[in-house]
Parts: structure tokens; sequence; C-alpha cells
């Protein structure tokens, strides 16, 4: 998904014009129709209506360019061949692209250009295709043949995908109708067998025979050795890392000591949800660092949260020096479970270099 807001409209005529204000009479409040300067009517685009119309001039490629990445969808009234030859020295990738959809000026056809599923572009054409009474096309290999499109469900269910280049290939196997695995943690198996049906999950409990051969999908936030060159993991995002550190410690060293109970633990990165302290800690500047760098939430709790659940759950590691410095026996553990949901402490707590972690897994 691409980091920019709202819907722009890009048209170069007069018809194309009447057809994006039809559209954006419709679409989300905030849109913003593109016109060449020297078509924009005297009377604009009329009071009171929820979209901008902002001329624009000089050729069309540069202008592309300098919009592109503002936002999240955009709608090219033009022909195809146009907009591929003005689009072209823009494009990154499928993952950083917006959505971007080409109209015919008389609103016959919506086509899906770039970022079909994971910008959105198919939902989008869909959409422009019914308010303009006119047909989507829709050309992804997984939606003309019915399959599911992975990447969608893999983000829709909030998983991080890796090996990207395994992914293509997964996804190949898929549309050309080989089998593919998809061998998923039990606490996930009901979500996985709606989400995905058609690719029966089963339990990750052994690798298929032949796997190295197969292409298939591994539902985990264990490092666990894929199969073959033809897998990838799906790293939910349902560990939390409690963590304990006196005042002043460095992003790098908390970040140090949370990789090393990661692999102490045989768990993923790529799975932390988020990190959790106690409240007078979550204005460090390491722990806001560590967390950022991370790209996960910081979670903080009262001492009064931390007790009850140290009293609730009387396992659980207590330090009275620990009690002595922040006023109560533990921190990371209680921070951990808390940060969770009340889930499985899966790595108790572990101290390096002033820092102490534990990992738990949310329910």
């Amino acid at each position: 998904m691409t980091e920019g807001q709202g819907i722009a409209i890009v048209t170069l005529t007069r018809p194309g014009f009447q057809t994006a204000l039809q559209l954006a009479r419709s679409l989300p409040a905030g849109t913003t129709i593109f016109i060449p300067a020297g078509l924009v009517p005297r009377a604009g685009a009329g009071e009171g209506d929820p979209f901008k119309v902002v001329p624009y001039a000089g050729p069309l490629s540069p202008f592309l360019g300098r919009i592109f990445h503002q936002y999240r969808g955009l709608i090219l009234i033009m022909a195809a061949g146009i907009a591929v030859r003005a689009l072209s020295p823009h494009l990154v990738s499928k993952k950083a692209d917006p959505a971007v959809v080409v109209v015919d000026v008389g609103g016959k056809y919506a086509i899906s250009l770039l970022s079909g599923h994971l910008g959105g572009a198919n939902e989008l054409a869909r959409r422009v295709a019914a308010l303009l009474g006119g047909q989507a096309v829709i050309t992804t290999a997984s939606e003309v043949q019915g399959l599911p499109p992975l990447d969608l469900v893999a983000r829709e269910l909030n998983m991080s995908v890796w090996p990207a280049a395994a992914f293509t290939r997964v996804m190949a196997a898929l549309v050309n109708g080989e089998p593919v695995d998809l061998l998923v943690e039990k606490p996930l198996l009901k979500s996985l067998e709606e989400a995905l049906p058609a690719l029966r999950p089963r339990l990750l409990e052994a690798c298929p025979a032949g796997g190295e051969d197969r292409a298939g999908i591994m539902v985990t936030w264990r490092r666990l050795p894929l199969p073959g060159p033809r897998w990838v993991y799906w790293r939910p995002r349902v560990i939390s890392a409690g963590i304990g550190c006196r005042r002043g410690v460095s992003a790098g060293t908390i970040l140090y000591a949370l990789g090393l109970a990661l692999r102490e633990a045989g768990l993923s990165r790529r799975s932390l949800a988020a990190l959790a302290s106690v409240d007078f800690k979550g204005g460090e500047p390491g722990l806001q660092g560590a967390a950022a760098r991370l790209g996960v939430q910081l979670l903080t709790f009262t001492p009064r949260q931390l007790t009850d659940c140290l009293e609730r759950q009387p396992h659980l590691h207590r330090s009275e020096r620990v009690r002595r410095y922040v006023g109560i026996p533990g921190v990371c553990e209680p921070a951990a479970i808390l940060a969770a949901g009340e889930g499985e402490l899966i790595c108790p707590k572990r101290s390096y270099r002033g820092v102490t972690v534990a990992l738990a897994l949310g329910r």
C-alpha cells in the first residue's frame, strides 16, 4: 500500500472533464481533479462540491511524476497507451506504486492498470465502473482464474511475507495449477481455513514429502527452515516483548538484547507486534527509538497493572532488586503478557547489558 492519501483524477479533454465531474461527485470528499490549465471552465466546478479542480501545465509525464506518490489512487481519463507511456518513468514496484485505473472518456471501461491487488486498483476499477455504468477490466491472473489473491490475503491478515522473490514463485505455481501447500500454526488454523479454504490449510507439524519440489506457505512465528526455494514465510504479528531497562539505555542496546532473546527462543523478529514496559519508562528515548526502528507499537502499563498481573500469575519472576529501584518486583514479564492480551509467556526474563527482555505470544 502506498503512503499517499485520497484519489486524484487526471483528464486531458473537456469530455474527460465531464466524466471526471461525474466520478468526483460520488467519490470520497477530498478527491482532486487535475485538468490542463487551458480547459478549466471559468465558473469552476461549482460551489459546495466536495472536491477540488486544479489546473496543471506542461507535459503529462513530468506532471504525473510529481503527483504519483501523493495519492493512494489515480484515475486517468485517457487512452491506456498515453497513460502507460506517461507513467513508465515513475514506476517503482507494486508495493510502492499507487493504484492506477484508466478510464475512457465515455466511461465505458475502467481498466485496472497498476497495483491491482496490494494497491487496490482492482477494487477501485470495479467501483469506478459501477459509478459510471461501465465495465471493469481486470487482468491479474489470479482474479481472472478465480484464485485467491495471496498477497492481499496476507495483508488483510496483517502478516508480512518473506522472501519476496520466492512469493512470486508461489503465485506462479498457483496460477499454473500446481499444488500449493499451506502449513499453519495451530492457533491460526481457523482464520486461514476461513481466508483460504481452497488451499486446505494444514497444521504445521511436519514438512510434506517432496516439499523441496513443491510450492508452499509456512505461517509461523518460529524460525523454521523452509522446505524449498518455492516456499515463503507468512509472519503473523503476534509476539510482544516486555522490556526493562536503566535510564538512558540506547536504542541499539535494546535492539541487541531483543535480538538475542528472539534468537535464543527461536522466534522471528518479523512477528513482533509491540514493545512494552512500565509507564514511567515510556518517555525513554532508547525505548521509543527501538520501537520506531522495528516499526511496532510501544505500549506502557501502570505499576498497579503490572503488579496485578504478577499476582494473577505467581510463577512469574520476581526481584527484590527491581522492587527497590522501580517499586514493583518485575516489569518485563508482566508487561509482555499484558501487551499480548493476557497471552502466553514463551520466553521468560533474559538480561543482556542492563536490559531485561521477556516474550509473550498473543491470544
